[in-house]
């Protein structure tokens, strides 16, 4: 048992030793994705998106080429109600509204606009106040990821197109 455990977790470990992000497999996305700077409004939820698209995107060494704008909006709806427990169900709504902008020597160039949204639902117990905020707080967090995801995907997503129309 113990020698099949030991096979089992070095097939385990040699097949997942060779990740390597999709940007570094293309090297135009590497080129691409390495001049892009992030701009926000000063929301916490677009500098949370923000924080986490720094973590995905690779290290700025060349000069600004591209610029991201992210502008959040946050929305908080309730859901549902229940009275036996008093507890009350709420979602919160972010929209984010990303531009992208070509960096030129005398203005900077709109090339593509999108939205994206991320819905997260919690629970508010009136009794329990310190645990609905940390769940309040956590839906932030979870939500924060999904957008900045979305966000690199379609970015991701924009230049790949953008260099297979110019190969055609």
């Amino acid at each position: 048992m113990r020698t099949f455990s030991l096979i089992f977790l070095s097939i385990f470990l040699a097949s997942c030793s060779g990740f390597t992000p999709l940007y570094e497999k293309k090297k135009f996305l590497a080129h691409k994705l390495n001049g892009i700077a992030i701009v926000t409004d000063k929301k916490k939820m677009s500098l949370s998106v923000k924080r986490d698209l720094l973590r995905k995107l690779p290290p700025l060494i060349e000069k600004i080429k591209y610029i991201v704008k992210i502008e959040t909006k946050t929305e908080n709806n309730s859901t549902v109600t229940s009275t036996d427990r008093k507890t009350s169900g709420y979602e919160i709504i972010t929209t984010a509204n990303v531009l992208l902008f070509k960096r030129n020597k005398k203005y900077d160039k709109k090339i593509f606009a999108f939205e994206e949204r991320g819905i997260g639902v919690f629970e508010i117990s009136p009794n329990q106040v310190l645990s609905t905020i940390a769940s309040r707080d956590r839906i932030f967090e979870i939500s924060s990821e999904s957008l900045s995801k979305s966000i690199f995907d379609r970015l991701i997503l924009f230049f790949s197109q953008k260099e297979y129309d110019s190969k055609k």
